[in-house]
């Protein structure tokens, strides 16, 4: 689970235009207007910084894009079917769906292990809704919110990390699951 994070974290930079790990304090893909803050920072720091990366040749990433309807459906239609894999414990079928970086990382059945552990409740659901799906300018990374409801009484949340790859978009990570809200 722990290399599961750091992909994560890696897609977020990587689509917030973030090139500096170490300058992240807060990340948002809920508007596209989406940048690292840094807390304490002057503007001679921020110039002085400037004048480093440019200096260094670093190259700054355009902020994220929101999905057009053509490749929201094409990531939807990735995440849809992993999860129909995962109700009818083909394991084997939904770890196709994981981007080839993860799978590189993470076997077959740590896989199986991390989805039982930690993201349960995606075993029972059956539906899943979209919103704030993002892209890189490049449109070969991606993040989209997903929310499900497992028994009839439990809302779920959580945000899926995907990239583009020959076969159509494949899961990269997922950030842990959040229960938004319980009925009884």
């Amino acid at each position: 689970m722990r290399l599961q994070i750091s992909i994560s974290m890696v897609t977020l930079l990587v689509l917030a235009g973030c090139s500096d790990v170490s300058s992240v304090r807060e990340l948002d893909l809920a508007s596209p207007d989406t940048q690292a803050t840094q807390p304490d920072s002057t503007p001679e720091d921020t110039e002085s910084e400037q004048e480093t990366s440019e200096a260094e040749g670093d190259v700054q990433a355009s902020p994220p894009m929101v999905c057009s309807d053509e490749l929201q459906s094409q990531i939807q239609e990735s995440i849809n079917s992993q999860t129909e894999a995962f109700a009818a414990e083909d394991f084997q079928l939904a770890y196709s769906f994981s981007s080839p970086a993860f799978q590189e990382n993470v076997d077959l059945q740590a896989f199986i292990r991390v989805i039982s552990s930690s993201y349960g409740p995606l075993l029972s659901s059956s539906q899943l809704q979209f919103s704030n799906c993002y892209v890189g300018q490049d449109q070969s990374i991606g993040a989209i919110d997903v929310r499900f409801i497992e028994g009839g009484d439990a809302l779920y949340a959580l945000r899926y990390f995907l990239v583009l790859t020959d076969e159509g978009w494949r899961v990269e990570g997922a950030s842990n699951l959040e229960l938004v809200a319980s009925g009884s």
